[in-house]
């Protein structure tokens, strides 16, 4: 029974920690949204193409214009991290815009077919000056959550593939 005292503060310590943790990464991530902020643009780029299209052509170096909802899967933004996934609203559909919409995210997709969901989809990241991820949400930064519309300019990013079109945010465009 001596250890009780002792389990006691350790779980006390461990709490306190993990307090800590996430509230020196709310810090963190409200320190680099004045970053995230710049890469927001107060007017839409011209031209911007269908995710679906540009799928089929885009390679590393590109500099393409994209225009999609924040949608594809369950988890569209990475937390801590400047990444979401956009999805092209012209060939897969979010749930709320179903008649039966009983899905709790809608954004998931989870109705369409997975292969044209991967065909439709690409991950927009936003780097710095170094190409350096951002260690910061994109969720939030200028209204951006799930299902918002977005036109997105940049830069493929290296290592892109027919599997996984990854696209280096110069700009980017929420949709009011």
């Amino acid at each position: 029974m001596k250890t009780y005292p002792y389990l006691v503060l350790t779980a006390l310590f461990a709490l306190a920690s993990c307090s800590e943790k996430q509230e020196a990464t709310e810090n963190h991530d409200k320190a680099n949204t004045g970053e995230l902020e710049s890469f927001i643009l107060k007017t839409a780029p011209e031209n911007a193409q269908p995710i679906y299209t540009t799928r089929e052509s885009a390679k590393p170096g590109d500099t393409i214009t994209v225009h999609g909802k924040v949608m594809g899967s369950k988890d569209v933004f990475v937390p801590g991290r400047a990444i979401l996934q956009l999805g092209d609203p012209e060939t897969i559909t979010s749930c709320d815009l179903k008649g039966d919409d009983h899905c709790t995210t809608p954004w998931d997709v989870c109705c369409d077919d997975p292969d044209t969901v991967k065909e439709s989809t690409l991950t927009v990241q936003v780097v710095d000056a170094d190409g350096n991820l951002i260690k910061s949400g994109l969720k939030g930064v200028s209204g951006i959550k799930e299902l918002s519309e977005l036109v997105v300019t940049g830069k493929v990013a290296e290592g892109s593939n027919e599997d996984n079109l990854m696209l280096n945010a110069t700009g980017i465009y929420v949709k009011p």
